[in-house]
């Protein structure tokens, strides 16, 4: 098993580079909902920009529990986090990380009264990381499924509690 700071590292690192993820509010009864995280983990938070009249929004601030999924752009690193979500207005985080992209969605800039923040603080992750080079990983399956082995070992699998 991998060390739990390394898997809390990486995490925090793969969020950095994510371009998008999947979110869902607990109880909801919404699929999942593409999203930007903008990621920082000295405060535990992944910060979203989104519409007030967003359905991710309107229910947020209503069940506040949220799950947030990553999948990295190598396909070795997948990750669902869980926490509190909640809907902020702080106009000086939302200048933060204000960009061309979000422009695009916000005729009025960053001052766009529609324009809010969700704030997940993040509890727990799950986190499954392949190690394998698809060698190892054919190699794997075949010992497990004509071999001696129960179970591939392809990588490393577990939940961490976060901060």
């Amino acid at each position: 098993m991998t060390d739990q700071s390394d898997l809390k590292k990486t995490l925090w690192k793969r969020l950095d580079d994510q371009t998008a993820g999947m979110m869902s509010i607990e109880g909801a009864g919404l699929h999942m909902r593409p999203m930007t995280p903008h990621a920082d983990a000295a405060r535990n938070t992944v910060w979203f920009l989104c519409a007030s009249d967003n359905q991710l929004a309107q229910t947020g601030a209503e069940s506040g529990r949220a799950h947030f999924t990553i999948q990295s752009p190598d396909e070795r690193f997948y990750a669902c986090l869980s926490g509190p979500i909640t809907v902020s207005h702080d106009r000086d985080k939302l200048n933060d990380l204000w960009s061309v992209f979000a422009s695009a969605f916000f005729e009025g800039g960053p001052e766009d009264s529609s324009a809010v923040l969700l704030e997940l603080t993040p509890e727990e992750a799950e986190i499954w990381t392949v190690e394998a080079s698809g060698t190892q990983f054919a190699a794997e399956i075949a010992r497990a499924a004509f071999g001696s082995k129960a179970r591939p070992d392809l990588g490393a699998h577990d939940v961490v509690t976060l901060p």
